[in-house]
């Protein structure tokens, strides 16, 4: 079997290198007319959510507030996955439209738990974000029976 080293030279790049840090807040409607995000699919389990899988087109924006400028979407994917707990594994692609970055996305994927919040892997992205890393901490600002806000907080090596 071959041995490889790795060049030092990446490791002393790479650890030298900040990530940018980005924050924005997920507006998620799920509830009513103009819903952002639907459930698809349903395994119509009493009392349960499992296997449910929703799709969402949720704005972000630069501020909590509903009119606070938007600054791009997060579309994707949730697979509720637990029998046990109101949990969801998500794929999500974060695509910026305004500012430095416009044009560019952030790919996630990780879990998230009943309480709404997350810490999500970033697998990658395009343009400024191609073949990037890091990960996303989200919290939930604000939840009604309509609709919630999370901040969401993103820290990328690209």
């Amino acid at each position: 079997m071959a041995n490889f080293t790795r060049p030092s030279f990446i490791i002393q790049l790479s650890a030298s290198h900040a990530p940018i840090h980005l924050r924005f807040y997920f507006h998620e409607k799920y509830r009513g007319e103009n819903a952002t995000s639907n459930v698809v699919a349903t395994l119509n389990r009493p009392n349960s959510t499992f296997g449910n899988i929703v799709v969402f087109d949720n704005p972000l924006r630069a501020g909590p507030e509903s009119n606070s400028k938007l600054i791009g979407r997060a579309q994707g994917t949730a697979f509720r996955s637990s029998f046990s707990e109101e949990s969801a594994l998500a794929a999500i692609t974060l695509l910026l439209s305004e500012g430095e970055f416009n044009g560019s996305s952030i790919s996630l994927i990780g879990l998230v738990d009943g309480s709404g919040s997350a810490d999500r892997t970033v697998v990658g992205g395009s343009s400024h974000f191609r073949m990037a890393k890091g990960y996303v901490l989200t919290k939930i600002v604000n939840s009604t029976a309509v609709s919630l806000v999370a901040q969401y907080d993103a820290y990328i090596w690209s």
